[in-house]
């Protein structure tokens, strides 16, 4: 037995694999950076954010665009322009993701300097 299951061979085309992991990934990404502007911008408890985990999401986001870029590469290889368009989507969606948490650490970065 190989080692991802039987199911998920049988719903996702090959190479998809990875694709639909840097998605499910972009969605925990995307609201720890929900939960994270909201506690800086609007209810003001710095607290809450997630700066003990700085490193590991930082990481965790390498490691989704990683395999966001390899499942578009794969798609690339594939004659369905559907796939093609989702893999780069999803890549293009881990870049932004990224950037805009890199902005939103320096952000605070400068915060904590002028108030502490």
């Amino acid at each position: 037995m190989r080692w991802r299951s039987r199911i998920a061979v049988l719903f996702f085309p090959q190479g998809m694999m990875l694709t639909v992991a840097a998605l499910m990934l972009f969605f925990i990404h995307l609201g720890v950076l929900a939960s994270d502007v909201h506690n800086f911008y609007f209810t003001h408890h710095y607290d809450r954010m997630s700066f003990h985990y700085t490193v590991v999401l930082m990481f965790s986001q390498v490691i989704s665009i990683c395999w966001a870029a390899m499942g578009s590469l794969y798609a690339e290889m594939l004659d369905d322009k559907f796939l093609r368009c989702f893999a780069l989507t999803i890549l293009m969606l881990n870049g932004a993701m990224f950037f805009n948490r890199l902005y939103l650490e320096f952000v605070a970065i400068q915060y904590r300097e002028e108030n502490h």
